[in-house]
């Protein structure tokens, strides 16, 4: 029995005939810069790839963020095979290995990501989808940036920034200059202590 069958914030997502079976927003990045619209895709799920430490914060908040306001929480990621051939997409086949992160608000349970979203996507904050309230983007916040600002010098990264969510809406993201020293995951309570 795979931990993803008790991940509260997947349940009712699986199949009812394959309890492994959910459906997973399949990219090849932000349809402004691929010029190919996201698909959800059916992904049997069969492993966790491990966690991923992100900071969120509240919905309607802007830019400049309080750090204050700033949570974090780890995510699951989880790993599966792709069960159907995408209509759109050109780089994507069927039967492929994805990551992905579960995320509220969209069409599917989850959103596909790669190794370098997973790199980056701890340095930012993400004010949630003014639609949907999705908390992830269809590519990494590098190139998100080189896509909105093509003119800026070579390794420059903008503070903040706006995208556009699969919904329509719109994401905030801020850069959270801290992050390479996240707050530690709290540490268990030791078995032999009673408090």
């Amino acid at each position: 029995m795979g931990a993803w069958r008790d991940d509260p914030e997947l349940a009712g997502a699986f199949h009812p005939q394959h309890p492994d079976d959910l459906q997973v927003l399949v990219h090849e990045g932000e349809p402004r810069r691929s010029g190919r619209a996201p698909e959800a895709c059916w992904v049997r799920v069969d492993a966790v790839h491990g966690s991923l430490r992100i900071a969120s914060t509240p919905a309607g908040v802007t830019p400049p963020i309080d750090p204050a306001l700033v949570t974090w929480r780890d995510k699951p990621v989880y790993a599966g095979v792709l069960l159907n051939q995408p209509h759109g997409l050109v780089r994507i086949k069927q039967g492929a290995r994805l990551l992905f992160l579960q995320t509220p608000g969209l069409p599917a349970a989850g959103i596909q990501v790669d190794a370098r979203y997973l790199e980056e996507r701890p340095g930012w904050a993400y004010v949630p989808c003014t639609g949907c309230g999705a908390d992830q983007s269809l590519d990494p916040p590098s190139i998100m940036a080189q896509t909105r600002f093509p003119d800026a010098p070579a390794g420059a990264l903008p503070i903040a920034f706006t995208a556009f969510c699969p919904c329509g809406g719109t994401l905030a993201l801020t850069l959270v200059e801290h992050v390479s020293h996240p707050p530690p995951a709290p540490a268990a309570k030791p078995w032999w202590k009673i408090w």
